[in-house]
């Protein structure tokens, strides 16, 4: 078994998880909570079906592309590459009242584009570019949150 497929079925597990927790907040506690159009359980949900699609097309890209990984692959720890995310997150959290959440998300995104493997820093620039905004679109104009701004104003 693929170390892609193995990703992709935690995935849809983890979307599978979440959509059940969401029907849990439904059920439980939308009646008798005072929530918006779009509440904590609809963002849930929303995240859980893009959870199960991914998980579904890496599983499928997987049994695509063959190979396989050892078992002392599988629980190596720390994975690779999960202290460099963790120290950026970090970052970006601890950079966000200062620059705003518009440049730390862009510098968060560029950082960990660059360090999962894309090698060309025009592609990084742009999908750094178009996933900060994209987040911004939704946090912004679909969901009407207030995101911390930079000194600047952004």
């Amino acid at each position: 078994m693929t170390l892609t497929r193995i990703q992709g079925l935690l995935f849809i597990l983890l979307g599978v998880v979440s959509s059940y927790d969401s029907w849990r907040i439904v059920s439980n506690v939308r009646p008798t909570g005072n929530f918006d159009a779009v509440g904590p359980d609809r963002y849930l949900l929303g995240l859980s079906v893009i959870m199960i699609v991914v998980g579904a097309l890496l599983a499928a890209r997987s049994s695509a592309q063959g190979g396989s990984v050892s078992v002392a692959e599988l629980f190596r720890w720390p994975p690779p590459h999960f202290v460099s995310v963790l120290v950026i997150v970090t970052a970006f959290v601890w950079l966000m009242p200062y620059i705003g959440f518009t440049f730390s998300c862009l510098l968060f995104f560029l950082t960990v584009y660059r360090l999962l493997g894309e090698a060309s820093w025009p592609r990084i620039v742009v999908h750094a570019v178009l996933t900060t905004a994209f987040i911004y679109v939704i946090f912004i104009y679909f969901s009407d949150m207030s995101l911390p701004k930079s000194p600047l104003g952004f």
